[in-house]
């Protein structure tokens, strides 16, 4: 897999143990001046923790900073299994119950968070499947020779 199907971040690596090496992606900086940065998930937290499994983990050190790099496949797999299909579940719910089974709106907007909340369960019973793998790679940066 090339770098260029990748997304990729900065990390600093915050531990390493054995094949286990934990990276935390700070708040980028452009991010600090928008408007919106408060509700952007990816700037909420001013940065995300990850924990990494990756066979070669023993060549990184704690304190190096390093490129995580994800999937563009597997991110957008992940974008449609947490936006879209809980959305075509409702709106399709939403639908039916509008031409077979009339209800009043309070108990379709309580159906319908249902639907959401039980499509969740689902998913988070079965995270362990190879349906829900994602991988998240670590390289070191390239070294700047002076």
């Amino acid at each position: 897999m090339s770098n260029k199907d990748c997304n990729k971040d900065e990390g600093i690596i915050t531990d390493v143990n054995g094949k286990t090496i934990s990276v935390h992606i700070a708040q980028k900086e452009t991010c600090a001046g928008c408007a919106a940065a408060n509700l952007c998930e990816k700037t909420s937290n001013a940065g995300k923790d990850f924990t990494i499994t990756q066979d070669n983990a023993q060549i990184f050190r704690k304190g190096e900073k390093v490129s995580v790099l994800t999937p563009q496949n597997k991110a957008l797999k992940a974008i449609r299994l947490a936006f879209l299909y809980p959305t075509l579940l409702v709106i399709a719910f939403c639908m039916l119950q509008y031409f077979f089974f009339p209800m009043n709106d309070i108990a379709v907007a309580l159906v319908s968070i249902l639907i959401i909340a039980l499509y969740f369960l689902i998913l988070y019973i079965n995270r362990h499947k190879p349906l829900f793998n994602f991988s998240i790679f670590v390289e070191k940066l390239p070294t700047v020779a002076d």
